[in-house]
């Protein structure tokens, strides 16, 4: 049996829900796409995709042993952000600004998780957390539209735990749900 699971951190989306629903109002008829639920507002540190339970075990034993409890980051979540790139957006986000902790995380995680078989990332880590995956876009104007957020503060937040998350995938979206 197989999970199609990721390494990643949940972020505070209560904190999130208002300026969210802002974003969603103010974006309406200049973008369209696959909008993510709150709940799952996350920062990725590396996707494992399906996973066989035996792996799975190994996996939760290296997180367990170093990284399941709060650990103290001091995120800040400012501006909004595309990937590729604002000529052809396919994934909009909240910008999560460089911090050298989450960066150590994903190191570690790297060398953790290549020692038990999986190859290291070649993009570099950028956290992010992605709210929307863009199917449609009316470009001069969503690229105006963004240039408001370029400095709008939208949390601050001082811990956060490393899971092993199973992503369950259904036609309303996915569900995410944790593994240890």
């Amino acid at each position: 049996m197989e999970k199609r699971v990721f390494v990643g951190s949940f972020v505070d989306w209560e904190k999130l829900k208002k300026s969210y629903t802002d974003i969603k109002k103010d974006l309406s008829g200049v973008v369209s796409g696959s909008w993510v639920k709150p709940q799952n507002f996350h920062i990725t540190y590396k996707f494992l995709g399906n996973t066989k339970v035996e792996k799975i075990n190994e996996i939760l034993h290296i997180l367990n042993k170093d990284f399941n409890k709060e650990l103290e980051v001091n995120i800040t979540l400012k501006g909004l952000g595309v990937f590729p790139n604002l000529d052809n957006p396919k994934v909009l986000f909240f910008k999560v600004l460089e911090n050298e902790i989450l960066k150590e995380i994903f190191l570690n995680l790297e060398e953790k998780l290549y020692s038990i078989g999986y190859k290291k990332e070649i993009k570099p880590f950028i956290p992010h957390i992605t709210i929307l995956r863009i199917k449609e876009v009316k470009q001069a104007q969503f690229v105006e539209k963004l240039k408001k957020y370029e400095e709008k503060l939208f949390l601050k937040q001082e811990t956060i735990t490393v899971n092993l998350i199973e992503s369950i995938l259904n036609p309303t979206g996915a569900i995410y749900k944790k593994l240890n």
